[in-house]
């Protein structure tokens, strides 16, 4: 099998593929680098032969192939090369018109049962009471208030504008939820980032799929520049998780908030959960979509080839009719030539006949001057003698 047609490929398929020809040949096919073609594949946890393998391959030797693990949550079961971070299925192939797409093939678990494996298997998340076991992110966060509380603190006038971002007690409380929670999710293969000082929401990676995640007051206004409005919050205010900002996905529950009696720390496992399968239900619905997409595309190809063919067809049309118009017009101009050019003629040996008997004849050196020319004229608007007729047919 080639990829030099071929946009989408499986990862089973592209697995056989890395496996029996080198990456290098494989990346050449599909006009990409082979550093590209393996970190594709890596993103979507395809094994490469390690090195030295095709040496002890061609000296005969016995070699292990490692296993294809199976396809991870948020992870796409065709694999796209040159697909971008907001559509990993890449472009249209080439010769869309030509293939018969097929509806996207069931998947083996529903997105219920999903959520029941996950429930089984993942660990009850618990909150600890300090940030001593920091997850990467919080601690990054932690680090970069150290010289802003030093700076606040030392300051005769002390500045809201300045103030640490995560010293009260809300903030604490809310760096320990999200700690939990992200510790959980980097367990269970999810890739925990966030941008800015002072972050709102957090990017989880499932697979390769991207879900949004926060854990605030409902009311906060974050940025970079803008301190803590109150230093001195207390844990107890109310604190709200948002899946994705609290979109639908597929019934499955995406927000949660304090309740007097019930709050959103005892939920986190659950809130793990469902972040795992909206990742899983984004890719699902992803794959969908770019089969409704393709469907559409390849629609709207067959229309605009057959409206392109008959507008040709049209415009041919209409070249031939300007065409044959222009050689009849070119017929009869030269029809009118040839008549003007026997009337020179005529008029010719008139004025010769009549040049014999005159009362006071043209002498016959004028008259033969005279005549040459006006033949000469004839000759040269005459398409037969020209053969000029003969370079329309």
């Amino acid at each position: 099998m080639s990829l030099t047609m071929q946009t989408n490929i499986s990862r089973k398929a592209l697995y056989e593929l890395v496996w029996t020809t080198p990456v290098k040949t494989l990346a050449a096919q599909h006009g990409i680098s082979d550093v590209a073609f393996a970190k594709t594949c890596k993103n979507h946890n395809i094994p490469l032969p390690p090195r030295g393998h095709w040496a002890k391959l061609e000296a005969g030797k016995k070699v292990y192939r490692q296993p294809l693990p199976e396809r991870a949550l948020g992870m796409p079961r065709d694999v796209a090369f040159g697909a971008s971070k907001w559509n990993y299925y890449g472009s249209a192939p080439k010769n869309l018109i030509e293939l018969e797409l097929t509806p996207p093939r069931p998947f083996d678990e529903t997105l219920t049962e999903v959520r029941a494996i996950l429930t089984k298997k993942l660990k009850t998340v618990r909150v600890p009471r300090d940030l001593s076991m920091a997850h990467p992110v919080i601690r990054k966060l932690l680090e970069a208030d150290i010289p802003r509380r030093d700076k606040y603190l030392a300051s005769t006038y002390r500045s809201l504008y300045d103030a640490p971002y995560f010293d009260s007690p809300f903030e604490q409380r809310r760096l320990r939820a999200l700690n939990a929670l992200f510790l959980c999710l980097e367990k269970n293969d999810a890739r925990v980032t966030s941008s800015g000082k002072n972050p709102q929401e957090f990017n989880v990676k499932v697979g390769v799929t991207e879900v949004l995640i926060s854990i605030d007051d409902s009311k906060a206004e974050r940025s970079s520049w803008y301190g803590a409005a109150d230093i001195a919050k207390a844990a107890s205010s109310l604190l709200v998780v948002k899946i994705d900002r609290g979109a639908a996905v597929d019934g499955i529950q995406t927000s949660w908030q304090d309740k007097p009696d019930d709050r959103v720390e005892a939920h986190l496992t659950d809130v793990a959960v469902n972040v795992l399968v909206a990742g899983e239900n984004t890719c699902r619905e992803r794959e969908i979509s770019n089969y409704q997409w393709l469907v559409e595309y390849k629609a709207d190809l067959i229309e605009r080839t057959k409206r392109e063919k008959e507008e040709a067809e049209q415009a041919e049309r209409e070249r031939r009719l300007r065409e044959e118009k222009a050689r009849v017009d070119r017929l009869l101009s030269e029809a009118k030539a040839l008549r003007e050019a026997e009337e020179i003629r005529a008029y010719v040996a008139s004025v010769r006949r009549l040049n014999e008997n005159p009362i006071d004849p043209v002498s016959e050196d004028e008259l033969t001057s005279w005549a040459l020319w006006a033949l000469e004229q004839a000759d040269r608007i005459d398409p037969v003698r020209s053969r000029r007729f003969l370079k329309d047919r």
